[in-house]
């Protein structure tokens, strides 16, 4: 047993203290409680993290319409896993569908000469209708298909044409196709996935992803061969990359179905430029019309107009919609009683703006509008006329041109 400390008078020299008692440390005891803690942390933290499990599953697991079940992405890497699983699907699925077409050309000269191209397409019905460009097959003499996974090549005969949409179908001698099918265009929005399929520049079946970067352009696209300027509404853009040979396919949304026929592209002074399509659900319509009778049956409204924004509208004291400037005689407008400085506002029950101008492609068209001088609303239904319109004939030419970029050049591919 340790005495008490003694205590001494101050001296020059410090006194030696008394001796602690030393106590031998319990180690093996401390480190029993450090596991204990351990061992008792780590089961609380796996029951919490067990149930937060369990009570969050249902939230982190959808299922899809077949039954099967998938976990819901919860990180961007695996969101970009699955953006690339999807391109990769539709590049090898939906590639199936995409074909490359050879053209010859004969071109009228002193000495006629062959000119040869390549444009893209892809198969509609598994019995070889295929939907192209009318610019792709125009003038053709000679037309081959060739499929993806087939080293036969097929000769194409044109079912029909629409080169005022420039759309095109052609059909093969073949059976048990691989097919693509169309989606709801009128559903699509700026920003979702879009995949091009087609022959760039000779490269069979090659494949490029964007997304769409905007709806319903108004473009002017000349025409090297007739010198005339093709007039383009509610065409796609994408930033997809496009070239020449991409004309005819595809643009697919995720799924690997058809949102629009790849057309244009607007080339800028340096840089990729643009890419345009034609919109999904018309180029649909046109498809079916030519392949059921071989051409396209048109709506003839009769009317030249403008387009009228917000601004010009507020200028004017009128509303947003398309000013009728002049009417043809006798043609329905002039029936149901449209007059010169009508404003036509909707169209069956669509607004008419910027973004939805006045159409030429719906079979029967109910026009709302105001008149100007008894400032009133009014209703009429035009009926449908047989056959194609004339140039200019709805006054599409200076909408267009108002709106047309003239900084960049806008090239048929």
């Amino acid at each position: 047993m340790a005495s008490e400390p003694q205590f001494f008078p101050p001296t020059p020299e410090p006194a030696p203290l008394s001796p602690v008692p030393v106590e031998k440390p319990a180690h093996p005891r401390r480190r029993t409680g450090i596991v204990a803690i351990v061992l008792a942390s780590a089961i609380i933290g796996g029951l919490v993290g067990s149930a937060a499990t369990i009570l969050l599953a249902p939230r982190l697991i959808k299922v899809t319409p077949s039954g099967t079940t998938v976990v819901a992405p919860l990180a961007p890497i695996t969101n970009n896993l699955t953006e690339e699983s999807a391109v990769i699907s539709v590049a090898a699925q939906a590639g199936k569908a995409v074909v490359e077409i050879k053209t010859t050309i004969t071109v009228p000269d002193i000495i006629q000469q062959e000119q040869h191209g390549i444009g893209s397409g892809f198969i509609v019905r598994s019995d070889g209708y295929i939907v192209t460009n009318n610019h792709v097959v125009e003038n053709a003499r000679q037309l081959q298909v060739i499929l993806r996974d087939q080293a036969k090549k097929y000769d194409a005969r044109v079912v029909g044409t629409s080169p005022e949409d420039d759309v095109a179908v052609l059909k093969i001698d073949a059976q048990d196709l691989p097919t693509l099918t169309w989606a709801d265009s009128s559903a699509l929005k700026v920003g979702q996935l879009a995949i091009a399929i087609g022959s760039p520049l000779g490269q069979q079946n090659s494949v490029t992803k964007g997304v769409i970067s905007a709806l319903h352009r108004s473009i002017s696209v000349p025409d090297s061969s007739t010198g005339q300027v093709e007039n383009i509404l509610n065409a796609i853009q994408t930033d997809a990359q496009i070239n020449p040979g991409n004309s005819g396919g595809p643009l697919l949304n995720s799924a690997g179905q058809v949102v629009g026929v790849n057309f244009a592209i607007e080339q800028a002074q340096a840089g990729p430029g643009l890419g345009f399509a034609l919109e999904g659900n018309a180029a649909r319509d046109i498809a079916n019309q030519l392949i059921q009778t071989g051409h396209v049956n048109r709506p003839f409204l009769g009317v030249t107009y403008n387009q009228l924004d917000e601004t010009a509208a507020s200028a004017n004291g009128l509303v947003v919609g398309a000013v009728v400037t002049a009417i043809t005689a006798g043609s329905p407008a002039d029936r149901a009683g449209i007059k010169v400085h009508d404003v036509i506002t909707k169209v069956n029950d669509q607004a008419i703006d910027d973004q939805h101008p006045l159409p030429s492609d719906d079979e029967a068209i109910n026009l709302a509008g105001q008149r100007v001088a008894a400032n009133k609303a009014d209703h009429r239904h035009l009926g449908l006329r047989v056959g194609p319109p004339q140039l200019g004939e709805f006054g599409i030419g200076q909408y267009v041109q108002r709106l047309g970029a003239d900084l960049f050049l806008l090239l048929r591919i």
